[in-house]
């Protein structure tokens, strides 16, 4: 255990920075949580999906079929979830039919363990793979995109993306390395898990089907090996709910309109608009302007495809990238409903941490800077208000504003001694990152159990 420690040191001190900084985070309870907090008591409380009960605490994030109220969400996370909820009222918490809004310490708990230390697992994991190839920028580009970068704010919010993006981007090393049989099953069971919690996960999964299918494709069929369960339960919870394997809970969203038919798949979608890319790009709360570390990660992507050890995985990102695009191309607005950036594309940027890595040291500078406004914008958004209502333009406008009048999101620590909780919580953020000030040193050899790219035919 000790060994394991030592060796692995550097990463546990980034997990302890990230959960250090969003870990403390109590945000409000908002329709998306309501959805997936209400789903997961009802499986506890009364051993169903159906939420009738809990119609009181639900907002418009709900599905409706044959009478009944379901969550529109995956099932994964809110199933998940269940084991944590049960702790949490056998120590006396509150059930999850009473409606409170601010200080939510069952919302936090479920956050906890859905989205905060997902967020922080997958800081280490996008170290991990930056490491290898570009070992001297490795801690600041995965401190710059787990910090810098929509992932923030929406590791200390109980959504499904960061939890998914976790299964999605361990199930990619899993199977990056040498293609074995359990290696195979291993990462199509990670695929599998991670549509389960987030259906846009799919993409993801015919990526790396496709990337098998180039790089060892008579072994491709242990990889679906590991998904089919997965597939087949989510058909199976499906066919019980809603009466047919193949109609997924967004179907019967009432976004649009309460209804007892589900809408086709292509239906849930609005027509391709480009111009919506350009949004995601530009616009205030787009990539260029909130968060430029992403811009420098796909600088990233076309060194890793300008070299031959790397073009695969520049490919598999470059797919990942553009799969995802199209979602925000295709949704009523770019960022998904309210949200601090656009959050269908979240489950791909763990997938820039060894591409930013590479291009912070052809530009350090640039690279930098672009760290520290996305750090600065989505820190002020965690900290103030991240689900900011579509029609507001700017956002780090809004989000300075509201800092400047004091209107920050309590936390366990102001909760417990008032504003001198923000001193508790920054002295703790500041201790994690002084540790891992100390324990980094540069290595200068392979590092044990990072996937060797240059490996790859």
């Amino acid at each position: 255990m000790k060994e394991l420690l030592r060796r692995h040191k550097v990463e546990l001190l980034i997990v302890a920075v990230v959960l250090a900084v969003v870990g403390p985070v109590v945000h409000e309870y908002r329709a998306q949580q309501a959805s997936r907090y209400a789903m997961t008591a009802a499986l506890w409380e009364e051993h169903t999906v159906v939420l009738n009960d809990y119609t009181q605490v639900l907002g418009i994030d709900r599905s409706v079929y044959a009478g009944h109220t379901y969550s529109d969400k995956a099932p994964g996370q809110p199933l998940l979830a269940v084991p944590f909820y049960a702790i949490y009222r056998t120590v006396g918490g509150q059930p999850g039919n009473v409606l409170q809004i601010d200080e939510n310490l069952g919302l936090w708990w479920l956050t906890l363990w859905s989205a905060m230390i997902p967020g922080a697992a997958l800081a280490a994991l996008m170290y991990r793979s930056a490491l290898r190839t570009a070992p001297k920028a490795a801690i600041r580009a995965t401190l710059g995109m787990a910090l810098g970068t929509i992932l923030l704010p929406f590791s200390a919010l109980l959504f499904g993306h960061v939890l998914a993006a976790l299964l999605g981007f361990a199930g990619f090393l899993v199977v990056s390395k040498e293609p074995s049989r359990v290696r195979l099953v291993a990462g199509g069971a990670l695929l599998g898990a991670a549509v389960t919690v987030e259906y846009t996960m799919v993409i993801v999964a015919f990526v790396l089907a496709a990337y098998l299918v180039w790089r060892a494709w008579k072994r491709v069929a242990w990889y679906v090996v590991g998904g089919a369960p997965f597939a087949l339960g989510l058909a199976m919870y499906n066919w019980s709910v809603f009466g047919n394997p193949l109609v997924l809970s967004y179907q019967l969203s009432a976004f649009s309109e309460v209804t007892d038919s589900a809408r086709r798949i292509t239906d849930v979608f609005s027509s391709l608009q480009p111009v919506r890319l350009l949004q995601v790009f530009f616009a205030p709360r787009g990539f260029l302007v909130a968060t430029p570390l992403v811009i420098v990660g796909l600088v990233g992507v076309v060194m890793m495809v300008r070299r031959r050890d790397l073009r695969a995985e520049g490919l598999v990102t470059a797919g990942v990238l553009l799969g995802f695009l199209l979602l925000p191309m295709m949704w009523g607005n770019p960022w998904g409903g309210d949200s601090p950036g656009p959050r269908y594309m979240l489950p791909a940027l763990p997938f820039l941490a060894l591409p930013a890595a590479l291009a912070w040291r052809r530009l350090p500078l640039v690279s930098t800077v672009a760290a520290v406004v996305g750090v600065v914008t989505m820190g002020l958004a965690t900290f103030t208000d991240p689900l900011l209502p579509r029609e507001i333009g700017f956002g780090i406008v809004t989000w300075l504003g509201l800092a400047a009048r004091g209107q920050w999101v309590p936390t366990l620590f102001t909760m417990w001694i008032g504003n001198w909780g923000w001193l508790f919580h920054a002295g703790l953020v500041i201790a994690a990152a002084v540790g891992l000030k100390l324990v980094t040193r540069p290595p200068t050899t392979d590092i044990v159990g990072v996937p060797n790219l240059s490996s790859v035919p």
